[in-house]
C-alpha cells in the first residue's frame, strides 16, 4: 500500500523534472504506468521516461530538448539503466491499455 503510494510520489517528481505535468496525463494511463513499473521493477525515473517516449511527439522543440538534458544527466548519475533506456527509446508501454491524455 505504502509502496504504491511512495513509488507515484517518486514518478510524479521525475514526470515534473522532465517537464511533464502529471495532472495533464490520463488517470487510468498513470495507475497502469504505476502498476508496470512495480511489477517490472523499473525506478521511478525508468518510468517517466517510459512516459517521455510516449509523448514526445506531442512536446515543443524547447520542451523535447530540456528532456533530453534531463535523460542525459540521469543518465550520467546512473538514475536510470541503459537498457532501459534503450527499451524506451525503442518505444516502451506497447501493453497498456488506456491513452496518455484523456479525450477532448
Amino acid at each position: 500500500m505504502f509502496k504504491r503510494f511512495f513509488y507515484r510520489r517518486a514518478l510524479n517528481a521525475a514526470l515534473r523534472e522532465l517537464d511533464i505535468q502529471p495532472s495533464t496525463l490520463n488517470p487510468a494511463f498513470r495507475d497502469e504506468v504505476v502498476a508496470m513499473g512495480l511489477r517490472e521493477s523499473l525506478s521511478p525515473k525508468e518510468a517517466a521516461m517510459e512516459v517521455l517516449s510516449v509523448v514526445f511527439p506531442g512536446l515543443n522543440l524547447v520542451e523535447r530538448l530540456s528532456s533530453l538534458a534531463v535523460i542525459r544527466q540521469w543518465r550520467r548519475s546512473s538514475g536510470v539503466r541503459e537498457s532501459r533506456f534503450q527499451r524506451a527509446l525503442a518505444g516502451g508501454l506497447p501493453d497498456l491499455q488506456s491513452t496518455a491524455f484523456p479525450d477532448k
